[in-house]
């Protein structure tokens, strides 16, 4: 085990002032089985009222409400958190379904390359889907570079892979529409990583009970040095800021994470 603590600013900039804002963020660090938040300060410039809230995948979310003008939204966070308490994510719940985690989105759908990289895997060799998706760990690596210039954020699975390259959401995508293509129920995930830089992504997979993390794009398993932060079909599901507002304005915004040992 060891103790992280992090620091989170998003700033989000409006081409034109913009009022009655509803927003929710969801990148909110909560307990697992392998994490425990044991401190979390969140400050919103501006925000009239925000509440904690869940969303459908068991994520912690803020709903808030900035009912002034504005052309910028401010928010920060910082927290402390014990991780490595155990190996896996969540132990499946009983009564629960995962079905909805089996099947492919419109970001991970298989094209022809995908389909062909699949084949050249040759998965089916593997008796447990943990090996099918440590394989890919371990291999993904090789198939493609990290370059941030390469993909788009609505990229599909398969327009990276055949781009040969991208960023941890990329990498997660492919991994997520291999393993599907297999039968084997799996997750994106979202969060921080030690060190400094933007959110990182990884794939969660369900072997033998368990939700176990697997990050392709460092070719390594979620270890003490993973702070996860939301779950879903795919990015789609984990996006960090959306929200409806007052005005006609287009949207950029950056994000700066650090996590470091306490």
């Amino acid at each position: 085990m060891r103790r992280l603590e992090f620091s989170y600013k998003l700033s989000a900039f409006y081409s034109k002032p913009i009022t009655e804002h509803r927003f929710m963020f969801r990148f909110l660090p909560a307990d697992t089985v392998r994490q425990k938040i044991e401190d979390t300060d969140i400050f919103i410039a501006n925000c009239h009222k925000y509440d904690i809230v869940t969303d459908s995948f068991g994520n912690k979310a803020v709903s808030g409400w900035i009912r002034m003008q504005h052309a910028r939204f401010d928010l920060t966070m910082s927290g402390k958190v014990i991780t490595g308490i155990d190996i896996f994510e969540e132990k499946v719940r009983s009564g629960c379904s995962y079905d909805f985690f089996s099947r492919q989105t419109k970001l991970t759908e298989a094209g022809d390359n995908i389909s062909h990289l699949r084949d050249e895997f040759r998965l089916s060799r593997f008796d447990s889907d943990y090996k099918k998706a440590l394989f890919l760990t371990e291999n993904l690596f090789d198939v493609m570079r990290y370059d941030p210039r390469i993909t788009k954020a609505g990229d599909t699975a398969e327009q990276a892979l055949m781009k040969g390259g991208g960023v941890c959401q990329d990498y997660a995508h492919i991994m997520l529409s291999i393993l599907r293509s297999e039968g084997v129920t799996a997750r994106y995930a979202a969060g921080m990583l030690l060190g400094e830089g933007g959110s990182h992504a990884w794939t969660e997979v369900l072997c033998r009970g368990y939700w176990y993390g697997f990050d392709p794009t460092n070719r390594k398993l979620v270890n003490d040095e993973y702070i996860r932060v939301s779950c879903g079909r795919d990015a789609g599901d984990c996006l960090v800021i959306t929200g409806v507002m007052n005005g006609e304005a287009t949207q950029n915004q950056q994000e700066l994470v650090r996590v470091a040992r306490c």
